[in-house]
Formats: C-alpha cells, sequence, structure tokens
C-alpha cells in the first residue's frame, strides 16, 4: 500500500521515531514494515491482502525490515536467537577469536523487541 507523506510522519512517530524492534533512532531511510507478513508476488499482487493495511504497519530500520523479510515475529525472534546462539560462533573464526580472549561473551536471554519494552503499548 502506498502512503502518504503525513501517514508517513504519523507511523514514524509511533514509537517517538523508533524502529519498533530494536528501538534505534530511525534515519530518514527507513522502512514502513507489515507487523503481520505479507509476501509480494512477481505479479503485483500479494499473499494474506488482508494484512496490507495501515493498522498493520510499523516503523523499522532498514537493517531489521531486511533481516525480518516476510517472517511472523515470532519467527523472527527464533532467528535472531540462532545468530546469537550458533550462527555466529560457528561461522565468524573472527568473533570466536575474540571470545578466547574475553572480549566478547554472548548473553542468553529472551529476544525482546522494542516495542514489547514500552509498557502499555501494543502493535
Amino acid at each position: 500500500m502506498k502512503l502518504t507523506k503525513l501517514q508517513r510522519t504519523q507511523l514514524k512517530q509511533m514509537f517517538n521515531g523508533r524502529c519498533t524492534y530494536c528501538g534505534e533512532l530511525l534515519s530518514e531511510k527507513w522502512h514502513a514494515d507489515h507487523l503481520q507478513a505479507i509476501r509480494r508476488n512477481g505479479d503485483g499482487t500479494c499473499e494474506n491482502p488482508e494484512h496490507d493495511c495501515i493498522e498493520n504497519l510499523v516503523p523499522a530500520c532498514t537493517a531489521c525490515n531486511h533481516n525480518k523479510r516476510s517472517m511472523s515475529l515470532e519467527a523472527w525472534r527464533d532467528l535472531l536467537a540462532h545468530y546469537r546462539d550458533v550462527q555466529v560462533i560457528r561461522d565468524c573464526a573472527q568473533v570466536r577469536h575474540l571470545m578466547r580472549f574475553g572480549l566478547i561473551e554472548f548473553v542468553k536471554k529472551p529476544v525482546v523487541f522494542y516495542f514489547e519494552t514500552i509498557r502499555g503499548t501494543s502493535v
């Protein structure tokens, strides 16, 4: 769906100009993300067209939106935990080396999105 300039401004301020997911301040290049994912087809249509509405849009930084892709929040939460628990350590020799020197450590805690930390806020 195409947003007006006013709708984009209002959406950006939904969490005081912060990304719904990571909480970083949004730059000028941010995305309106579908909280409940849609998947665009090559012909201009999408799966789950009922989710392609303004009530399902949230402000997201480019990095979070690209990483989330068309996953559900729970699938993305699981992927982020996998990055932390397995993939980064297995795939990156530099990370393993820094860990041996005690320069970085991974904390096993639940993946919590920014919007979930704000009292009284739901999306």
